[in-house]
């Protein structure tokens, strides 16, 4: 079928131009080339189709076109018709004003968060935040989409709720029981678009811009902090050593306690339990909230993980934030909030502000998938695969390191860090690693204070299990 212009042509035959047919149609497609409205590469009707369309003769249009062809703005391929030419280079790029540039609020006008790295190709990646997804069931979950979408197309499926739908509330709730000891009910679940929009929702729901003051691990989180700071708070950078987060450094004045106690983010360092409940007993003291985001506990390195400070919480303080996106595959961007019940419907009209709700068809077959066992035996099978890198990597780095890097405690997650050397900086050992083909990370990268360990952060999800050995030798190459 020929193809047709989405830009509306309009010919005048009266005395109201001075142009003639030809020229109407040669100068509205030149505008609407040279704006950009016909991008490079798309097709134009054939002149009959067009003459068709207009009411034109054929003559009319094929001189439109030649004279578009003489400009450079169309081009002819055997075989493929007549396309819009490739002009994109020679065309003028717009720009924002200086007036326009102030119109953007302050607090967005460095949109910068993280930086894509340049320079020499990356061959050994142990990348923070990312999961191995090689052994996730795709077949398993394809076919619990289609089933959903399927219901759509028939009509069936269940009218949308904006706290998530009931049988993935329910398969949640019983979820966080099993693997984190969360006592709650399927009513405290909100599901979410991931972690992210849960601190998002959060911030909305309790920070009033310019009084309300935020306590974050530093180094910490950065898309934790921007979303609170975006909200308005007043942020405090905690720091962080061997037992977690130092509550005794938390200012009186602090509202709300941003905190990753099973698997420090990123020092993945646990939170101890006397920390743990020094935290819950300010918290009561100061009238404070808690979020605590248990981000990748599921797969468990060592011992059994200390209680998740919602299980600890007698006083409903503490709002309990989990993701699909590490224990399943990153774009399932689905999360959740375990919260007291009186918070739901304050989340849910926060969330109808953004999008209203998750959507169904995903919800609907993740709750299946839950209830088949396949995502209990896929955390399984990931958790041994994550266990055997982590184990690798201990391995190897206290054969050929000479004690110049020492692995940390780390009793659950995706990601472990090695403590450095004093002589040597983790910033320059990271800047010469990338430059070599290696890409891991320092806790500079996470915090906006100096006064961080001397540490580097490597990841789990991305490095295949045979590349771990050779890219600890390089590493320490590196080292200088």
């Amino acid at each position: 079928m020929d193809p047709v212009f989405a830009i509306d042509l309009r010919i005048s035959r009266d005395n109201s131009s001075n142009l003639n047919l030809v020229a109407q149609i040669h100068n509205q497609l030149n505008n609407a080339i040279l704006q950009g409205r016909l991008s490079s590469g798309t097709a134009v009707p054939s002149s009959r189709v067009l003459a068709a369309k207009l009411k034109v003769s054929r003559n009319t249009v094929l001189q439109a076109y030649a004279r578009l062809q003489s400009e450079g703005l169309l081009e002819t391929l055997a075989g493929s018709g007549t396309i819009v030419a490739n002009i994109a280079a020679t065309l003028p790029h717009a720009t924002a004003t200086t007036n326009l540039l102030a119109r953007v609020a302050p607090k967005w006008r460095n949109p910068s968060v993280f930086a894509i790295p340049t320079g020499a190709p990356i061959e050994f990646d142990f990348s923070l935040g990312t999961t191995d997804s090689s052994q996730f069931p795709f077949d398993v979950w394809r076919r619990c989409i289609s089933r959903q979408y399927r219901k759509m197309e028939t009509k069936t499926m269940e009218i949308g709720h904006p706290s998530g739908q009931p049988s993935l509330r329910k398969m949640i709730a019983g979820f966080v029981s099993q693997s984190r000891a969360v006592s709650c009910t399927a009513e405290q679940i909100f599901v979410c678009s991931g972690a992210q929009q849960a601190y998002v929702l959060l911030a909305q729901l309790f920070i009033e811009p310019g009084v309300t003051c935020v306590a974050v691990e530093s180094p910490g989180y950065p898309m934790a902090r921007r979303a609170f700071a975006m909200a308005g708070a007043h942020i405090f950078d905690v720091p962080v050593d061997r037992d977690g987060l130092i509550v005794d450094a938390i200012p009186p004045e602090v509202n709300m306690v941003f905190v990753t106690p099973t698997h420090q983010f990123p020092t993945s360092v646990p939170m101890s339990m006397a920390r743990r409940a020094a935290l819950l007993q300010m918290a009561k003291q100061q009238d404070m909230i808690i979020l605590e985001d248990d981000y990748d506990s599921e797969f468990r390195i060592g011992a059994q993980p200390i209680d998740a400070l919602q299980t600890l919480d007698s006083q409903g303080r503490v709002f309990y934030i989990g993701t699909f996106s590490k224990s399943m595959f990153l774009d399932m961007r689905t999360g959740f909030i375990v919260a007291p019940e009186w918070a739901i419907a304050y989340l849910a009209a926060a969330r109808q502000v953004q999008d209203w709700r998750t959507p169904v068809p995903t919800q609907l077959a993740l709750a299946e998938f839950m209830r088949s066992g396949e995502l209990r035996r896929h955390i399984f099978r990931m958790n041994r695969i994550y266990s055997q890198k982590y184990q690798t990597i201990v391995a190897t780095v206290k054969k050929i390191s000479n004690g110049i890097l020492t692995p940390t405690i780390m009793l659950a997650g995706m990601h472990l860090t090695l403590d450095l050397d004093l002589k040597y900086s983790a910033q320059q050992v990271c800047h010469n690693a990338l430059q070599c083909g290696i890409k891991l990370h320092c806790g500079s990268e996470f915090s906006v204070t100096t006064d961080i360990q001397n540490q580097l952060m490597l990841g789990l999800g991305r490095i295949p299990q045979h590349q771990i050995e050779p890219a600890i030798h390089r590493l320490m190459e590196c080292i200088k």
